[in-house]
């Protein structure tokens, strides 16, 4: 009777344990605001993960942006053990951040993202067709580049469905894409990484992605069929593999 009266207890402790869940930071791309990750956000398990979204932190200034300066309001706004979901130029913000507060990112999650290595400006990598092909939807003024409304998510992306809301567009500074990013190479190669590949994107090709992976020696990796944003084109699929790489 012991023995059943304490198996009861065991199995109810367990069954009221309670998971403790994770961290998940989202940082969008240049242009775009935290809206553009509503799909995705709503695929994932509210019980497993603790969403948070940097938005437009630090980039919607009346002084010119600074790369650093937005890192340095991220670290102080993340968790500590957050896992960083960075799309496109978010990529090399998080890079940035991992240079301040290495301490606080137990894991990297790219999205077709801009991986520059240390010592290399955001865009250094880009080849002059993608720079090109990036000219045709955006705008350069005499200090910001303003994306082409609708345009920039058609040309960037052709897989989005024609149903699909898309989120508000902004202009950004041009001084984001002039800093070098820096961070202690030590301590960067020790925060666990993977790379999700957009197979069809016409911004950043799959060819420029590869070598992002190679340079870092990202094996933890997965395909998705779409274009540059996979979480407008595809929610469902990148949900699933962010949640497959956080855990």
């Amino acid at each position: 009777m012991k023995n059943l009266v304490l198996l009861l207890f065991v199995v109810s402790c367990a069954q009221t344990k309670k998971i403790t869940p994770k961290n998940l930071v989202f940082i969008q791309g240049a242009y775009l605001d935290e809206t553009v990750w509503q799909s995705v956000n709503k695929k994932l398990d509210s019980n497993s993960y603790k969403m948070m979204h940097l938005g437009r932190l630090g980039r919607d200034t009346q002084k010119p942006a600074s790369l650093t300066r937005i890192a340095k309001e991220s670290c102080q706004s993340i968790p500590e053990a957050s896992i960083l979901v960075a799309h496109s130029f978010g990529g090399a913000i998080s890079n940035q951040m991992a240079g301040i507060c290495p301490e606080k990112i137990s894991k990297i999650i790219y999205v077709a993202a801009l991986i520059p290595l240390k010592g290399e400006k955001p865009f250094d990598l880009m080849t002059k067709t993608a720079k090109a092909n990036i000219s045709k939807i955006v705008t350069l003024g005499r200090f910001k580049s303003i994306p082409k409304g609708t345009t920039y998510y058609t040309q960037s992306d052709p897989f989005i469905n024609s149903t699909t809301a898309l989120p508000t567009l902004y202009p950004e500074w041009l001084t984001l894409e002039s800093e070098d990013i820096t961070y202690d190479e030590m301590k960067f190669n020790t925060i666990p990484k993977a790379y999700l590949y957009a197979e069809k994107d016409p911004i950043l090709s799959l060819t420029t992605q590869f070598q992002y992976t190679s340079r870092y020696g990202i094996k933890n990796s997965d395909g998705i069929p779409t274009g540059h944003f996979p979480m407008l084109s595809n929610p469902e699929l990148l949900g699933t593999l962010i949640d497959k790489w956080a855990n």
